[in-house]
């Protein structure tokens, strides 16, 4: 195998990587969201008057609370930079394609063709999930557990952003990735 097929399995291995790891980090983004979400709907319970006198219960368990809320906004702001790091790490592999386009005139892999049409059509939505996820990030601090509505479109919003289901339907993803891992593991 010459050196240029081994080049370009590294860049499609390394695509698969990217993608896979951008959707695992949503799932990771949604798992810590719903766990916000619990700690907002908490945050306005009190305890019951008979086992606090003083009153001491109740500031504990707020404090907790706006603890456990903290660290984990913070969490998923340290998970939408990890994101961030991955959309920049496709772009990086975009621009690796292209040029291997741009100095051989045409792509002979049918995998890379795929992975570079892929990534030039499904670039765009990777950036703008990336976004709406930043200000629903942000929308976060100023939501409390009366808005039950608004807890439930953010959650919603979030879990199943229009931008991702895009990326996953309209470009068969899971055919793409299945399909590079084989032309990677091909001799």
């Amino acid at each position: 195998m010459n050196e240029e097929q081994n080049n370009e399995k590294k860049i499609i291995n390394d695509c698969i990587i990217y993608v896979k790891k951008y959707f695992d980090l949503h799932d990771l983004t949604v798992i810590e969201i719903n766990e916000l979400i619990k700690i907002i709907l908490n945050k306005n319970v009190s305890p019951l008057e008979d086992l606090d006198e003083n009153g001491k219960l109740d500031v504990f368990i707020k404090n907790e609370l706006k603890y456990d809320f903290i660290k984990k906004f913070e969490s998923i702001k340290c998970i939408l930079v990890e994101i961030k790091e991955c959309t920049k790490n496709l772009k990086k592999q975009k621009k690796l394609i292209e040029d291997i386009k741009m100095n051989k005139s045409s792509i002979k892999s049918p995998i890379l063709f795929s992975l570079n049409r892929f990534l030039s059509k499904a670039f765009k939505y990777f950036k703008q999930d990336y976004k709406l996820k930043q200000r629903l990030h942000q929308s976060f601090i100023h939501i409390d557990s009366t808005c039950e509505n608004e807890i439930n479109r953010l959650q919603l919003m979030w879990k199943e952003t229009p931008f991702l289901y895009l990326i996953l339907e309209k470009y068969n993803v899971n055919k793409l990735i299945m399909e590079c891992k084989q032309y990677v593991c091909a001799k």
